[in-house]
């Protein structure tokens, strides 16, 4: 399982790696705890919580240690999250998934679920364990409303965060049940109000890679490849995602601080390599940084190497 890496911050990075390779969590729960803007916390969260999932059974310990600290469940959520969410990447491409993975996911959301409660519990006004709790509940929900439910106790307290955005973006889509009508739906309405430069300009060029990859999961290969070709080529399509790229251009001195504005960029990087576009997709890849986001990039393979190859294609 790869990490995302679409961000530059020295301490973020050094407790990412402590935890990942060394088992050490004390600089990320010191960095989360330390962290009071819910806009940097859901981002450092996220960040911490791919290494985590490596760890999973120091975080328990840790969290059993010192149960009042809401920090410490907080990371153990998020790392649970994200390895349940592995579970399903992983084997995502295997033919037939077994009951026992199903059922590994599925305990491993449960537990995601009861962590990051505990955590919320324990501080009442942050958002983020409902942000991640957004998130992790799509694959194994308790029933049928809890993600949307989750998404809007996260907006309640902080309208912003692009975390649970996106993640509340994937839940729509046709294979959890949704619609790629309510994909659409959802990211104009969350980002018409949006200043120039806001990383939630990027909901837009996602909503349509979920509408790319909708058409290639569905009927034969002659029609996947059909599919795939005329999404791009819809002058409504390249219309709507050229706007939202402009704008989130047109505003990035004001944003360029922010946590998420890498991995925005990297999503319209994304979304024009796979058009075809590496004239449009270039400018995006310079502010989008040196370094892979995991999604949308996984989406069609691995993310380092897509990424690289798109570099590669625009010129960089």
């Amino acid at each position: 399982m790869g990490f995302d890496r679409a961000f530059s911050d020295e301490p973020l990075e050094k407790a990412l790696w402590a935890l990942a390779d060394d088992g050490d969590p004390s600089a990320a729960l010191e960095l989360i705890a330390a962290t009071d803007d819910p806009v940097h916390r859901e981002h450092a969260v996220a960040i911490l919580g791919g290494g985590g999932a490596l760890r999973v059974e120091v975080l328990r310990e840790v969290a059993a240690q010192q149960a009042y600290r809401p920090e410490r469940w907080l990371l153990l959520g998020a790392s649970l999250a994200a390895a349940a969410w592995s579970v399903r990447e992983d084997n995502h491409a295997k033919p037939v998934v077994t009951e026992r993975l199903v059922q590994e996911q599925q305990a491993l959301v449960a537990e995601a679920r009861s962590a990051l409660r505990q955590a919320a519990a324990l501080s009442r006004d942050d958002p983020v364990p409902w942000s991640e709790l957004s998130g992790a509940v799509v694959c194994a929900p308790l029933h049928r409303t809890e993600a949307a439910d989750t998404f809007k106790r996260a907006c309640i307290l902080a309208p912003d965060l692009y975390g649970a955005h996106t993640r509340h973006l994937t839940g729509l889509t046709r294979r959890w049940y949704g619609s790629q009508d309510k994909v659409i739906a959802f990211a104009r309405t969350r980002t018409e109000q949006r200043p120039d430069g806001h990383p939630l300009h990027a909901l837009v060029a996602l909503a349509h890679i979920e509408g790319y990859v909708d058409g290639l999961l569905r009927g034969t290969v002659v029609g996947r490849f059909w599919r795939a070709w005329r999404y791009f080529a819809d002058s409504t399509v390249r219309r709507e995602t050229d706007a939202a790229a402009e704008r989130l251009l047109a505003g990035y001195d004001d944003f360029v601080d922010h946590p998420w504005t890498m991995s925005a960029h990297q999503a319209f990087a994304a979304l024009y390599h796979q058009a075809g576009e590496p004239d449009r997709a270039k400018v995006h890849l310079e502010l989008g940084g040196e370094r892979a986001a995991v999604w949308p990039w996984r989406y069609f393979g691995e993310p380092e190497e897509l990424f690289a190859a798109a570099r590669t294609a625009s010129g960089l």
